[in-house]
């Protein structure tokens, strides 16, 4: 395993391990129906399936176990690149969702 210690914009450099672990959390999950259900609530059927790029969730649930699921704004093609773009209304649909899911999450468990 080799580390990874390039340097960022600044200066810094945190070296860490280049281990990315992939990871799922299962459609049955209660996160993952709690979410579904909080996007439902709002928004109507919810499309739950995988992201093609990377997250926290290498660390977060890869590495550590802790459940994670995504939901973002805008075009998963776009996500963590130069012309990545995010729309005010996409912003306000995923606080709406995030907001309504502790409550829904917590009566699941």
């Amino acid at each position: 395993m080799y580390k990874y210690e390039r340097p960022s914009w600044t200066g810094c450099v945190y070296s860490q391990d280049c281990y990315f672990p992939t990871w799922v959390i299962p459609e049955d999950h209660s996160v993952t129906q709690a979410m579904a259900e909080s996007y439902k609530g709002m928004y109507g059927e919810p499309k739950i399936d995988k992201w093609t790029f990377s997250t926290n969730g290498v660390s977060i649930m890869g590495r550590e176990n802790i459940p994670v699921i995504g939901l973002g704004p805008g075009k998963e093609e776009e996500a963590h690149a130069p012309n990545e773009k995010t729309w005010k209304a996409d912003l306000v649909q995923c606080a709406a969702i995030y907001a309504a899911l502790p409550a829904i999450y917590a009566g699941k468990k």
